[in-house]
């Protein structure tokens, strides 16, 4: 499932990539940004293997600059109101995360990593309750931020799924626990599939734009 994980987000990393050649890297909101660090830190992690290290601190990285990233996605998204509770919403989290043990250790802090689905989780709901509350004519699945938003909802679920009970899996059924790592990449697979599609509406907004 790794390999196919990988080859999904490569081919959605190079749909990103074409629009911005097209377009520009805000015509995807800036997704391209996203999408290339991503690659480069499993890239990166794959060479940690082959090297035999047990090195993890590139996930704390990549946690810090997913909720970064999203931050900044989102607040482009919302209204003037809720996107004070975003940014009071991303301070807690960024604090919650600086006052961690080992902030920048060599191995992973599971805390520190159960944070990154909460966030997803809750900045996917706000999006979705604002598109409930102020609908508009056009339907929610041409909205690209639908399939962003359901992508990162549906990863997020699962990943606390796995990652809440790992120590105790860990100890009592390891096998069990290995299941759930492949079938996670499967998960991810999907979520991006999502990104996909989401690239796909934003290139269909652009192209109206350029008419």
């Amino acid at each position: 499932m790794n390999n196919i994980y990988e080859i999904v987000l490569l081919i959605t990393l190079l749909k990103s990539m074409v629009l911005v050649r097209k377009f520009n890297l805000s015509s995807q909101n800036y997704l391209f940004i996203y999408l290339l660090v991503t690659f480069l830190v499993e890239l990166f992690s794959e060479v940690i293997i082959l090297l035999e290290k047990k090195w993890s601190f590139q996930y704390t990285l990549y946690c810090i600059f997913c909720i970064l990233f999203f931050w900044f996605y989102y607040s482009r998204q919302f209204n003037r109101n809720l996107k004070k509770k975003v940014n009071l919403l991303s301070v807690i989290l960024m604090i919650s995360i600086l006052i961690f043990p080992n902030f920048l250790g060599e191995s992973l802090n599971s805390k520190l990593i159960s944070v990154l689905p909460f966030f997803y989780i809750l900045y996917s709901m706000l999006w979705f309750y604002q598109k409930i509350a102020f609908p508009s004519k056009d339907k929610i699945t041409d909205d690209p931020n639908f399939w962003i938003s359901s992508a990162l909802l549906f990863w997020s679920c699962f990943f606390i799924f796995r990652e809440i009970p790992r120590d105790f899996f860990n100890k009592t059924d390891k096998d069990f626990l290995n299941l759930l790592w492949q079938f996670l990449y499967f998960i991810s697979s999907i979520m991006y599939i999502l990104f996909f599609k989401g690239l796909m509406k934003y290139e269909a907004i652009a192209k109206d734009l350029n008419k």
